[in-house]
């Protein structure tokens, strides 16, 4: 009976947790603004969107290109060109190609950044964790540490570091010796050289097709309707913009639902199962 009842109350709090999150998804389309004041987690994805929203809560968007100058608790953020001039509580964590954080933006904790191309024009309250090709750190100051992982470095005479500025001995870094650093430490980079020749690409090639359609015969045998969805499906900029809408949401929503779930204890190994499901379908 104790078994019994602790399969129904794991069943009750599977069905209510992603309700929660659910709660919060606003809008998927193109063009995107979102204004207003919410309390509760807000998900949205575009090719183009702007929030100047009040969010007691976490704001998670996704788009190619992002512009956000609002009020949030936490922000995360993925796309291709993102601005940030908005205030942030707590953390901020951005993810894409070319990212600005803009001189009005005030961020009240630490800052996560994975981009190609970064610009930091305001000061960071805490610790900045950054892994990037290029970033400008150029006339702020950072009150914690720095560990940056990235090709070149600009700072100049009015870069201010308080803590530990840690980046690879091969980082490119200008002005070093103009900034005002506490303390520096280097690693050693994690670069591998590999020789990679035409006929290993054209081996890579051929195991890949042939990967990818042994996983096609298999889908499409273990889940028949599968090809009908496919074959039916239109392929117009609503129905794109969509799809790859919920995708992303989809994406970004489950892991960070998954970890929240993966350390109540009880549904930890429920939270594993999902975690390998959830690889085996972004495969």
């Amino acid at each position: 009976m104790k078994i019994k009842k602790l399969l129904i109350i794991t069943l009750v709090m599977l069905l209510t947790i992603p309700k929660v999150y659910a709660k919060g998804i606003t809008e998927v389309g193109d063009i995107i603004t979102q204004e207003g004041e919410f309390d509760s987690v807000r998900l949205v994805a575009g090719n183009k969107v702007t929030n100047k929203a009040q969010i007691d809560g976490l704001s998670l968007i996704a788009g190619n290109d992002i512009i956000v100058e609002g009020n949030v608790s936490y922000g995360f953020y993925a796309g291709n060109t993102i601005t940030v001039k908005e205030t942030v509580e707590k953390d901020l964590f951005v993810a894409g190609n070319k990212i600005v954080i803009d001189e009005n933006a005030n961020i009240g904790r630490d800052v996560y950044i994975a981009g190609n191309d970064v610009t930091i024009k305001t000061n960071i309250k805490r610790d900045l964790r950054l892994g990037a090709n290029s970033v400008d750190l150029s006339g702020i100051t950072i009150n914690g540490d720095a560990y940056i992982g990235a090709d070149n470095i600009i700072l100049d005479k009015d870069t201010v570091i308080t803590g530990k500025l840690t980046y690879t001995e091969d980082t490119k870094i200008t002005n070093l010796e103009l900034a005002q650093i506490g303390s520096i430490k280097t690693t050693k980079s994690n670069k591998i050289e590999i020789n990679y020749t035409l006929k290993d690409k054209i081996y890579d090639f051929v195991i890949s097709y042939c990967a990818s359609l042994v996983t096609m015969i298999v889908l499409f045998y273990m889940l028949p309707k599968l090809k009908d969805k496919l074959n039916n499906l239109k392929l117009d900029v609503e129905t794109i913009a969509k799809t790859t809408g919920i995708g992303l949401l989809i994406l970004l929503v489950i892991p960070l639902v998954l970890l929240i779930v993966i350390f109540s204890g009880i549904l930890t190994p429920i939270s594993l199962i999902t975690l390998a499901l959830y690889i085996i379908s972004i495969y």
